[in-house]
């Protein structure tokens, strides 16, 4: 027999039921807070000392009331292992196995088999704020980038880590070029969230409780780790021949389709940009190896969060499509057609910087290449692009999100500042309850869920 989800003796019925007997202790210890405040309104600051023994003490008889979580907790566990193992182990069933008895081993089991089951529970939406910078920046023109994906390999590519806290995050800059130590471009940046409760904790789980801190990704820096450009000359300084060094012609000519641009006014950052030749009506693509020395020694690592980014500027009356792809030896755009990120030009456009987030497939080709071109010719006017960037961002948790600041044509400075937020509407009873009770979000994973309210197991089970 296959393991039983829902219905009786099913593993979430349990889980729902113990849920919610969880759930029902957290809400008994929120109102004692409200009942110890409607006590005190009812005292005057003269008479408060009256009732000193209940105020003092109520956060410990909170903890008290708690103490049952941490039975309910185990009581949890042990359902999960127990159910998972036993199903894991028959040999009847043709499944996977567990090489333990532990909390992990059997979460990773479970779903894998709901995956293959077709399997889901319900699930919570993330939404993401635009960056507030802070008005007295000397930066100008930096952009922060997130990405909230989930691995490809156990998570089957679902569209967002749900177990994501709503929080408000804060970037500062600690250290810039000023103050030496750095390169312009490679300022630190330590982003700061809200306080993090454990999952027992009637408070749970208000921010990520993180201090992480981040290198300014700029093009400058040459097949970088994680957190910078991991291609060389994306700063498009070396150019020879009006050709970029390091990079390779696939269609164009250079002089002709795009050239060498030094003009002050049409730079981002340094003294040369590329120019894109409108009025040729011929496609161009350019590309660079990754792994290679006649390209870059930077690699794309599977299965990891990315960022691409570009500056970009126009002039007037100008129109086309840019693209810039992964694509394989033999051209073809990896992850089915989805590494790839397409920006209409338009006119009269002012230097801005244009960012697309991906995550790489398990599977990256041994020889594989980042390519610029134009899908549709630049006409009207030209158009110029700059410090064009690929970077793996860096994640704030397992289960969340991963961050990155991408250098503006002005420097940060110390104390420079941004703010964001995240929400989660926590929509997804049983994704919340399992990440209360078993961390989801500290160990990176996830039950499948279903974003159409058609998920085959319902929250009703928490009862």
């Amino acid at each position: 027999m296959a393991l039983v989800y829902d219905g009786t003796d099913g593993l979430f019925t349990r889980l729902g039921t113990l849920i919610h007997f969880a759930n029902q202790v957290r809400t008994h210890q929120e109102n004692l807070k409200t009942l110890l405040a409607n006590v005190q309104a009812e005292y005057s600051s003269a008479d408060a000392w009256y009732i000193d023994a209940l105020s003092g003490s109520i956060e410990n008889r909170i903890a008290e009331a708690g103490g049952v979580l941490a039975d309910v907790r185990a009581a949890a566990e042990k359902t999960l292992i127990e159910m998972c193992w036993t199903e894991a182990n028959d040999v009847a069933n043709n499944t996977q196995s567990m090489k333990s008895k532990t909390v992990g081993e059997a979460l990773v089991w479970l779903i894998r088999e709901m995956r293959k089951s077709s399997e889901t529970v319900d699930a919570s939406a993330i939404t993401k704020s635009s960056t507030t910078f802070g008005g007295s920046n000397v930066a100008v023109g930096a952009k922060f980038v997130w990405s909230t994906k989930t691995a490809n390999a156990l998570l089957g590519g679902m569209t967002d880590y749900e177990n994501i806290r709503g929080e408000v995050l804060e970037a500062r800059c600690v250290q810039d070029s000023v103050g030496g130590g750095v390169s312009p471009g490679s300022e630190v940046i330590e982003v700061r969230g809200q306080v993090a409760y454990p999952g027992l904790d009637y408070r749970f789980p208000a921010g990520s409780g993180t201090t992480t801190r981040l290198t300014t990704i700029c093009a400058s820096v040459d097949a970088g780790p994680m957190g910078q450009n991991i291609l060389t000359n994306s700063d498009l300084e070396d150019q020879t021949s009006n050709l970029p060094e390091q990079w390779s012609i696939v269609t164009g000519t250079a002089g002709t389709h795009f050239s060498t641009e030094t003009t002050a006014a049409n730079v981002f950052r340094g003294s040369k940009a590329l120019k894109l030749i409108h009025g040729t009506g011929t496609l161009f693509n350019i590309r660079q190896q990754f792994g290679a020395a006649g390209g870059t020694f930077g690699r794309l690592i599977p299965d990891r969060p990315y960022v691409i980014a570009f500056a970009i500027k126009t002039d007037a009356s100008c129109a086309g499509v840019l693209r810039i792809s992964f694509k394989d030896a033999s051209g073809n755009i990896i992850d089915s057609g989805n590494a790839a990120t397409s920006f209409t030009l338009t006119a009269s456009l002012a230097y801005t910087v244009q960012t697309a987030t991906l995550r790489t497939p398990i599977n990256v080709p041994s020889t594989c290449y980042v390519h610029l071109e134009s899908t549709t010719t630049v006409s009207g006017g030209s158009a110029y692009i700059d410090e064009l960037i690929v970077a793996e961002l860096v994640p704030i948790a397992p289960g969340g999100q991963a961050i990155g600041m991408i250098a503006g044509s002005t420097d940060f400075r110390v104390d420079d500042s941004g703010r964001f937020y995240f929400t989660n509407d926590k929509a997804g009873g049983f994704q919340v309850g399992f990440d209360r009770l078993f961390d989801l979000y500290g160990k990176g994973l996830q039950l499948p869920s279903n974003t159409l309210g058609t998920e085959t197991i319902d929250d009703s089970l928490i009862a």
